[in-house]
This record gives structure tokens, C-alpha cells and sequence, in this order.
């Protein structure tokens, strides 16, 4: 809330004040509303940095053309653009803050912001599903028991429950993994986390504060606007991620009679909400046409992103999944940038495992997981890692061949239903298979990998069977 800004400033140098050094950044200095002066400073623009702040930028924030520097901004990544600037001012100005910093969890939790949060996520989460054999205080201790945590269930039970093609809420399932309030369980969530066991964290004041703007009907297309992105299509519900690069190529990998699963595409925004956001369940059925939406910050990530086509802004609407230390972030360093799926309702994603931790939050709407331990894996008839779609599973779990995979009836897991504001941790090499229950936006972030259940991957029996 500045007031007045003092005709005083200058550049700081890099290497100090040698003649010819190149400027690093600019200062001045401002008087707040407090009446107390404090010192303001952006990076100098460059060719290579073209959305930074240079002399000319400098001089656009002295004539008030430039909303200030947000609290929750990082300075090496996110969209520094002018454009992004003034529609995050908008809606920070319309969703206000009670408390323009960085505060601890507790006292953000203290804020009329996250109050009336709170009260918008009652309205969002419809319903509630209840565990089958499962109770969050009792089966929650302080430490987790990994010979019973987290629960298991038969496979074939889970399934026949609920069928991964019907969308429509079960008032009970077959949850095996805790729930923790971001401010209350502190402990907990590390405790958890550390143990490499899956679990849910709820509640969380830094993800409500983007779950208001997200769920906010004009944002979401003034932020992505009609600029085309990479999107998944397939001719029914099912969704599986495929490769056919040269390596796999070289090994016979893949089968003479195998078909794409499905076709990537390019969809902007809108064109994807004009198909996925129906009503008639006509149109949404398992053999209907479903697609899958995309968006990709690269943030320090080289390899395998394309910075043209990247969704920087990710990094400034989602400060939790910044690459700093905090519940989420494990070892920022090795983050692999911020991908974000928006799945239309019935989209499946099949089962697989990934490579490294994983964090996962739900900004809106609902999505079903089934969880299973690495130790499962043999169970799982895994395609081989040089078919396309390895890592993944080559049952149908929608209408499973009990014969063809006799030991899959066995295989023990468990389900969880995340809903708006949900942030599910994923340890390394774990499984899962996800339903989308409704039209649903989800983000995820990676932050290195734990080896500790490498080996039971290593050592799981691959599906020899006809793969297709």
C-alpha cells in the first residue's frame, strides 16, 4: 500500500562498483501506509530474461502503471509479464488478504480471509464419503506403523464396490490412508512424509487461497485466454500415457499390431470446457469421446519442456509448489516444473507408477484414486518397460479378465476421494489409478526421488502375456 515514492534510487552492480559492470537490479525507496520507509528493489531486464524488470519497467512502477510485487512472489520463476501482474492485482483486490505476507499456518488460519475460504469449501465439497473399515483418529498415530499402515483391501472388492466406469458417489469406500489438517497435524504430515507412506493433507491455507481464484468462473479462461495447449484425446474414457522413442524402437518394444491409445492434440481453453463441462450423460459414457487438458510450467526444468508453450504464471498461482522447502517440497532442487491436468468427468488415467515423490493438489472438483504398495507389483501385470506404455498396467481394472489375471482379484489396495483443496502425497515407485468424478482441476509437482522401494520394482514379474 504505498503512498508516495521518494525521487531517490538507483542500480545496485554486480561485482560492486567497478566501471562497466552490468547493473543487477534497481532500488528506491517508498513510504508505506505505516509512514515507515523501505527499500524496493526488481531485476534488471535483460535479452535473455525478457520478462523482468528493466529501467523502463522501473519507471512504469514509479507512475503507478505496475502493480506492485506480490507478497508470494519468487524471484527466479513464475510470469513476470505486466499482463499477469494487473490480473492477479484484480483478483487479489476482489479476494483480499487480510495479511500481505508470508505468515506462519497458524496465524493465516486466524485471518477473515481463510475464514470465508473455509466457508466456500463447504459449498464446493458436496458430499462425503465414508471409510468401510477405517478410522482417521485410531489408524492416524503420531509415527506410522508401515507392517499395517496404510490399510489394504482386496482388489476385487474395491472394484466390484465401485466400478471405475460408473461416476456416480459411493456413500462408502474402501479408504486406507489418513486425513490431516494442515495447521493441526504438523507433526503428523512430516512424520509421514518422512516415512515415505501416502496421505492426505487438508485445509491448508496457502491452497484455499488459490482454490477462490481458480474456482472463480472468469479466471481461469482470462488466464489461459485462447492460446492453444497440448491436450489428450481418446475415443473413450481410457487414458494411457505412451512413448514409441528410439530406444524402445531399438529394443522390439513395440508389438506389430499396437495402436496409439490416444492422439495428442492441441486445445485451447475454452474449446476444452465447451466439451467437457456437459451436462448429458448421453455424451459422457465410457465409449464416448473424452479429452484431457494440459498445462505445463517449466520453471528451472531444461530438458523435456518447451518454454514457448509453458504456463509460467503456474509458479505464481500455485506459491506452495515454489521450489523452497515446505510440506510439499521435499528437495526443491530437483523439482521437474509444475504439470496441472484438467480431466473431464469419466476420464480414467490407468494404473502406473512414477519415478520420483509426488504432491498432488485438487483446485476443484472431484477425482477417485487407488492407491497400492510397490510390493503389489507383480500383481499389477506391469507391460514391460520396452512397450510404450510401460510402467503401467495391462488389465482393464473397468472390467477386469479374472482368468487371464488370476493373481489381480489378490492384489491389495486401497481408495481415496480427493476433493476440492486436497493435496495427496504420493511416495516414489507407488501405484495408482485415477477416475475423474467430475470435471476436476488438478496440479501436481515432483521433488527427487526415494529409493527405498526401487527394489521391489526391480524385482516385480512383468506381464508376459499377448500385449496389444
Amino acid at each position: 500500500d504505498t503512498r508516495a515514492v521518494r525521487e531517490r534510487g538507483g542500480p545496485r552492480v554486480l561485482g560492486g562498483k567497478e566501471a562497466g559492470a552490468k547493473p543487477r537490479s534497481y532500488w528506491w525507496t517508498a513510504l508505506g501506509s505505516d509512514g515507515k520507509e523501505a527499500i524496493r528493489e526488481r531485476p534488471v531486464e535483460t535479452d535473455d530474461e525478457p520478462r523482468g524488470f528493466g529501467r523502463e519497467a522501473i519507471q512504469k512502477m514509479f507512475r503507478g502503471e505496475i502493480p506492485k510485487q506480490r507478497f508470494d512472489e519468487m524471484e527466479h520463476v513464475g510470469d513476470k509479464s505486466d499482463k499477469y501482474r494487473r490480473l492477479r492485482a484484480e483478483y487479489d483486490a476482489k479476494f483480499p488478504d487480510d495479511l500481505q505476507d508470508n505468515s506462519d499456518p497458524e496465524t493465516m488460519a486466524q485471518s477473515e480471509a481463510y475464514r470465508r475460504r473455509m466457508d466456500l469449501l463447504k459449498t464446493l465439497k458436496k458430499r462425503e464419503y465414508k471409510p468401510m473399515d477405517f478410522d482417521n483418529d485410531k489408524d492416524c498415530p503420531l509415527h506410522p506403523d508401515k507392517s499395517v499402515y496404510p490399510k489394504a483391501f482386496r482388489m476385487e472388492k474395491i472394484l466390484e464396490n465401485w466400478n471405475p466406469d460408473d461416476t456416480r458417489p459411493r456413500e462408502r469406500i474402501f479408504q486406507g490412508i489418513c486425513f490431516f489438517d494442515a495447521i493441526k497435524d504438523r507433526e503428523k504430515i512430516f512424520n509421514y512424509r518422512d516415512a515415505e507412506v501416502p496421505f492426505v493433507v487438508r485445509n491448508d491455507p496457502e491452497v484455499v487461497r488459490t482454490v477462490e481464484r481458480w474456482n472463480d468462473p472468469a479466471y481461469l479462461p482470462r488466464l489461459l485466454q485462447k492460446k492453444e495447449r497440448r491436450t489428450e484425446y481418446s475415443e473413450n474414457n481410457h487414458f494411457m500415457y505412451w512413448s514409441v522413442g528410439g530406444k524402445k524402437r531399438r529394443r522390439g518394444g513395440v508389438p506389430k499390431n499396437w495402436k496409439p491409445p490416444t492422439k495428442m492434440i492441441q486445445m485451447t481453453y475454452p474449446d476444452f470446457l465447451s466439451k467437457a463441462n456437459v451436462t448429458d450423460d448421453s455424451k459422457l459414457g465410457p465409449d464416448n469421446p473424452h479429452w484431457y487438458y494440459r498445462l505445463i510450467g517449466c520453471g528451472a526444468m531444461d530438458r523435456g519442456c518447451d518454454h514457448k508453450t509453458s504456463s509460467e504464471a503456474l509458479f505464481d498461482d500455485l506459491p506452495f509448489f515454489q521450489p523452497k522447502k515446505s510440506i510439499y517440497m521435499v528437495q526443491p532442487d530437483q523439482q521437474r516444473g509444475i504439470h496441472c491436468r484438467f480431466g473431464m468427468r469419466g476420464v480414467i488415467a490407468e494404473n502406473h507408477f512414477d519415478g520420483s515423490r509426488n504432491f498432488i493438489v485438487l483446485l476443484g472438483g472431484e477425482r477417485r484414486y487407488i492407491l497400492a504398495h510397490p510390493e503389489q507389483c507383480s500383481k499389477m501385470y506391469l507391460l514391460p518397460k520396452s512397450h510404450p506404455s510401460g510402467r503401467h498396467s495391462a488389465v482393464d481394472w473397468s472390467d477386469p479378465e479374472w482368468q487371464e489375471f488370476p493373481e489381480f482379484a489378490g492384489a491389495r489396495a486401497n481408495e481415496v476421494v480427493l476433493q476440492t483443496g486436497d493435496a495427496l502425497y504420493l511416495p516414489t515407485f507407488w501405484f495408482h489409478y485415477i477416475i475423474s468424478l467430475e470435471l476436476n482441476f488438478q496440479c501436481n509437482t515432483r521433488s527427487g526421488i526415494e529409493y527405498g522401494y526401487k527394489g521391489k520394482i526391480d524385482n516385480c514379474r512383468m506381464y508376459q502375456g499377448e500385449q496389444k
